[in-house]
């Protein structure tokens, strides 16, 4: 019996040693009336405390009634003197391959947080997010929050 305490606590102390953490960052903007007009971006600024490649996740909320089964739209990059330090466009599914939406539920709410294909290099600083909508719909009903994550992938350089 002695031998199995033993064996459990190495297996324990390893696991709780062997485990990264992984920092991620991230921040919604409330979009008012849950009605997204292409002139009002969402605007997140998020902080990197330490310079290295970023992974980018997309984040939206939205309700049952959002008719489309993706979203498009602009994401641009700024610094704190608002330069523009990169613009990318996202179309990103909101649904699986049968079909249901993809994200997470609370009754009829869905959350994403969709992974982009873009991996940035940033130093350390504050950066502003700034995400248009492109839809064809002007405003784009029942958004309800959109933002950005931001998730380390290299070691500070």
């Amino acid at each position: 019996m002695n031998r199995f305490v033993y064996v459990f606590l190495l297996v324990m102390i390893g696991g709780v040693i062997s485990c990264k953490h992984v920092e991620v960052k991230e921040r919604v903007a409330d979009i008012p009336g849950h009605e997204w007009n292409k002139k009002s971006p969402a605007v997140v600024e998020l902080d990197v405390t330490d310079t290295a490649t970023y992974q980018l996740f997309l984040i939206v909320r939205h309700s049952l009634q959002y008719r489309y089964n993706n979203i498009v739209v602009n994401v641009a990059i700024k610094d704190t003197a608002n330069r523009s330090l990169n613009s990318f466009r996202v179309n990103a599914s909101l649904v699986t391959p049968s079909g249901n939406w993809a994200g997470s539920n609370i009754d009829d709410l869905y959350d994403h947080r969709i992974r982009l294909n873009t991996a940035v290099t940033l130093k350390k600083n504050r950066y502003r997010f700034v995400i248009t909508q492109l839809m064809k719909d002007d405003p784009l009903p029942y958004i309800l929050n959109v933002g950005m994550g931001i998730e380390k992938t290299t070691p500070p350089q």
